[in-house]
């Protein structure tokens, strides 16, 4: 079975895409394969050297449309809200619909938390990894929901996010909310479909230009990650249309396994309270008392709260 299967039913072609992060390594692979699959795309950075425009040049001359350009660069800075709204309402101006939005933007910190990390960074990293994509989906689902049109968003988190290690205290803790979010807008599906992918180590310069990342141990060849494998996992993401609010971890050679930590979470809280209504059950048949210490003490303060007041009256 190849990449996309026919149960991945999401037409691509005549889309448009909006990808933030769009001139990272990851970015140039998401855009050009969306590109490749026959959607337009709106590449957006923070870049202001004239580079996206480049890119965009070269892209729109790679690809021939008879009906104009299929690739535009806007350039903003997504840690500001009105900046979100912006480059929203101008690729909705250029080309009529927004259909994809790919919330690659990020910045990861490398630092020891408790001994070089500063409050500045700290805000940075939140805001750009969590707010903005967290804002980007919400103006984005109002706008369908304003145009009756179907759409996907992918959340760009990381496997981070689901194993905890030093360096990674701020960048992970981001990550784990973003697919906290993504679960949680899971009710929008299936018109609106919010999703996640969550890379291993992405072979790129931004995960190694510390060289922390590449003294952990079990970073090596066979669970590195490429570029191409993200943009497959992310348009993976976008085709299938039981998506909505799933992560995939995209590892080594393994691509889009789905994350149920979500789901066992919830098992394992359905067992708890299943077990403590069991056992009240069992108290309760047996004469037992309810053994809650806290109720016991609740209702000892309530009748001498009630004495006292009593006395008072009198």
């Amino acid at each position: 079975m190849g990449i996309f299967s026919a149960a991945e039913s999401y037409e691509i072609s005549g889309k448009v895409a909006l990808v933030t992060g769009a001139l990272g390594i990851i970015g140039t692979q998401i855009t050009s394969l969306f590109l490749e699959l026959g959607a337009k795309v709106i590449l957006v950075d923070v870049i202001s050297d004239g580079s996206g425009e480049g890119k965009c040049s070269s892209l729109n001359s790679e690809t021939d449309d008879e009906h104009g350009k299929r690739a535009i660069y806007i350039q903003a800075d997504l840690r500001k809200p009105e900046e979100i709204r912006r480059i929203l309402e101008e690729g909705h101006a250029q080309f009529g619909q927004i259909d994809i939005l790919v919330n690659n933007a990020g910045l990861a910190l490398y630092k020891r938390y408790y001994v070089d990390e500063e409050c500045d960074a700290i805000s940075a990293t939140i805001d750009l990894n969590l707010k903005t994509p967290m804002e980007s989906t919400r103006l984005f689902v109002r706008m369908l929901r304003e145009s009756g049109r179907e759409g996907v968003v992918v959340n760009m988190a990381s496997i981070a996010g689901l194993s905890p290690v030093k360096y990674f205290e701020t960048y992970g803790t981001t990550k784990t909310a973003l697919m906290f979010f993504t679960k949680a807008s899971e009710y929008l599906a299936p018109k609106i479909r919010v999703t996640a992918v969550a890379p291993f180590f992405v072979n790129s310069p931004m995960a190694f230009k510390d060289g922390k990342v590449d003294k952990i141990p079990f970073i090596n060849k066979h669970t590195l990650v490429s570029a191409k494998d993200v943009a497959h996992a992310v348009v993976k993401q976008v085709r299938d249309r039981s998506s909505g609010g799933k992560t995939n971890m995209v590892i080594g050679r393994w691509n889009s396994i789905p994350v149920w930590h979500f789901s066992a979470s919830n098992v394992y809280l359905l067992f708890v309270v299943f077990f403590c209504w069991f056992v009240g059950i069992a108290r309760s048949y047996l004469g037992l008392p309810s053994g809650s210490s806290f109720l016991s003490e609740e209702k000892s303060y309530r009748h001498a709260e009630s004495a006292q007041s009593q006395k008072k009256t009198e």
